[in-house]
């Protein structure tokens, strides 16, 4: 409970920095997001530190102490640390305390993505537009010869996809933004065009070009995946936690 209070105090107080008036509705409703992710990240801190136990995974005391005199030494030397200290408001052991709880993310995190340098992947190219019945329309007509690259050059309403035939490149799962069209494509062989799709964006009609059972993951679908692994780690622990919320929390 204390470092929660300590953590929302300096939400708080950072939120009057920033000119939030929090005398105003609109005041009160940003502290209440900021409490509300304080409270999110100390539950995830337990959750993370809870699931590392468990596979024995740990941040010694010499761990900790080269990293606080890597950080030390960064900031040029002791004294300009304990000046940082006083300005954030935080005592050396708070200061250790959270550095061991992020060295021990980080120790988890590489141990869910350590080995994550392939995954299921689709090239696939889609055409969006704003009624089904447009879409069935130009799915007749895929469905009777039409290419599916010329429709979409000339339909589309993607633009940043529309002039090359509607093409989303090579993809994985929880990377795309229309969720409905990866799931789609995802269930697609090569040449295979889906049904209507519908999304927050439109309608889409979907073909898979390409797959591949383990293609390797490059540039920003390397980040995306890393990124999604671990949400999808973080969300299994929330959901198997037994998390009781006090009233006013």
């Amino acid at each position: 409970m204390a470092a929660l209070l300590s953590e929302v105090e300096k939400r708080q107080a950072g939120l009057v920095q920033s000119g939030v008036n929090l005398n105003t509705p609109q005041g009160q409703a940003q502290l209440e997001q900021e409490k509300q992710q304080a409270l999110d990240n100390l539950i995830d801190d337990v959750l993370v530190a809870q699931d590392a136990a468990r596979q024995g995974v740990a941040v010694s005391d010499a761990e900790l102490d080269t990293e606080m005199q890597t950080i030390i030494s960064s900031l040029g030397g002791q004294a300009k640390f304990e000046e940082q200290l006083k300005l954030a408001g935080q005592t050396l052991e708070e200061a250790r305390s959270m550095q061991r709880t992020q060295m021990l993310y980080l120790k988890m995190r590489d141990r869910v993505i350590g080995n994550l340098q392939s995954a299921e992947q689709v090239h696939a190219r889609h055409i969006l537009v704003d009624s089904q019945a447009t879409a069935q329309a130009l799915l007749a007509q895929i469905q009777a010869g039409a290419d599916f690259g010329q429709i979409a050059q000339q339909s589309s309403q993607d633009t940043l996809t529309r002039a090359n035939g509607g093409d989303l490149g090579w993809f994985a799962r929880g990377t795309l933004s229309a969720k409905e069209v990866e799931d789609a494509a995802l269930a697609l062989q090569p040449g295979q065009v889906s049904g209507v799709v519908q999304s927050a964006f439109g309608y889409h009609l979907v073909q898979v070009l390409e797959r591949d059972p383990a293609r390797k993951l490059e540039g920003d679908l390397f980040v995306k995946v890393q990124r999604q692994a671990m949400e999808n780690w973080l969300d299994g622990l929330r959901a198997q936690a037994n998390v009781q919320r006090l009233a006013g929390q």
